[in-house]
């Protein structure tokens, strides 16, 4: 049997005791501790692309508004163009137009009068009910549906064709009206309705 010395066996527990003890090991606590900020800097990424993502969303909503507002602008200008061409010409030949009157009634409601074509444009949101005459007095009556609160809105026009129009409104029967006076009897004028644009044409035959 070999007799270790007791000096060598005193520096190798020596050693294996300093190896325990390293201070330069890391414990259990640290290694906790390390997990948990792992964890933490997982859940702040997590939130920060969640943040993004909802940011993301709310511009895509507000370029979506844009655009249909954007759309329903370029409708109207397509609207007031096609009032600047000239319906005996075939080629569709734009020139300067005769305009008389350009009325802005309410914000729902404009009048124009181009070349003595009266052209009514109510916001497609209000739909047009119901369409009369009255032969005595001379007058076309419109019918949009909506329960709107305004004053009356009466205007002359500088025109031979049209003598005046007013807009008024019944909120009672939920619908508001527009009316023309003309000059002549109603049979010396004919009506282009487009409901789907909300746009009514008037011109005199």
């Amino acid at each position: 049997m070999k007799i270790i010395p007791l000096s060598i066996l005193s520096i190798a527990l020596s050693i294996s005791s300093i190896a325990r003890e390293n201070p330069f090991e890391p414990t259990d606590h640290f290694l906790e501790q390390k997990e948990m900020m792992i964890q933490a800097n997982r859940d702040q990424k997590i939130e920060k692309e969640k943040i993004v993502n909802e940011t993301k969303l709310k511009e895509l909503a507000n370029l979506e508004s844009k655009n249909e507002m954007l759309k329903k602008l370029k409708e109207e200008q397509k609207i007031e163009k096609s009032l600047l061409v000239n319906p005996d010409e075939n080629t569709q030949k734009s020139y300067v137009p005769d305009i008389k009157e350009n009325f802005k009634v309410l914000p729902f409601v404009k009048i124009y009068i181009v070349n003595n074509v009266l052209t009514i444009k109510v916001d497609t949101k209000y739909k047009l009910l119901n369409q009369d005459i009255l032969k005595p007095n001379k007058k076309l009556l419109f019918d949009f549906s909506g329960k709107v609160s305004f004053y009356t809105v009466r205007k002359d026009i500088i025109s031979e064709d049209f003598r005046s129009f007013a807009v008024g409104t019944h909120m009672e029967e939920n619908f508001f009206r527009v009316v023309v006076d003309l000059p002549l009897d109603v049979i010396h004028y004919i009506e282009q309705i487009d409901a789907k644009n909300g746009t009514i044409v008037i011109k005199k035959k």
